[in-house]
């Protein structure tokens, strides 16, 4: 950096570069900003953009454009909080949905210490829950329905059906020349 520095004073210093010029005048600006746009150089690793923060605040401004929509105040601030706790499971690298399951099927462990059940630190604390306790209908939607595994082993499936079956729905063999013919 200090040799485009050292560059960019010689243009200016021996007029190699028309200082009224388009290239002049955006040289003489980089010199003349030249201790504020190096400044990131001062902490080692520092990114060159801020596309990360850009996009973090890009999500709750659009959510909060989304809540002018919603039914009711309350039902804004639900949403506000479940976006602010995807937005904090793809920033810790935890899979939204799964953690989302995870909290309704233990929810009684988590009222009881809500510091272990956060998005870093909750696989640590998974342990198949009870038995007895009566868990969501959002645990289809990770692990799939259990209707899917009915359909699957139905006869239907299986290819024990004449070729007019169709599950409980019975075709007639005549029905799609009948289509076809009008």
């Amino acid at each position: 950096m200090e040799g485009l520095k050292r560059w960019l004073e010689t243009q200016c210093a021996e007029r190699l570069v028309e200082p009224n010029s388009s290239l002049g005048k955006a040289i003489s600006s980089l010199l003349g900003h030249w201790e504020t746009l190096t400044r990131f150089f001062s902490v080692p690793g520092a990114p060159l953009d801020n596309k990360t923060v850009e996009r973090a605040l890009k999500l709750f401004i659009r959510q909060r454009k989304n809540s002018l929509l919603y039914a009711t105040e309350h039902s804004a601030y639900i949403a506000s909080v479940l976006t602010s706790l995807i937005a904090t499971c793809l920033h810790a690298g935890v899979n939204a949905l799964e953690y989302l399951v995870a909290l309704q099927e233990h929810r009684r462990e988590v009222f009881q210490a809500p510091a272990a059940w956060l998005p870093w630190n909750y696989p640590a604390n998974l342990v198949p829950p009870e038995p007895n306790v009566r868990q969501s209908s959002a645990i289809w939607a990770c692990r799939g329905s259990p209707f899917h595994r009915r359909r699957d082993n139905s006869r239907a499936a299986k290819g024990a059906l004449g070729p007019w079956e169709e599950g409980h729905h019975w075709k007639r063999p005549c029905e799609s020349r009948w289509l076809h013919s009008q």
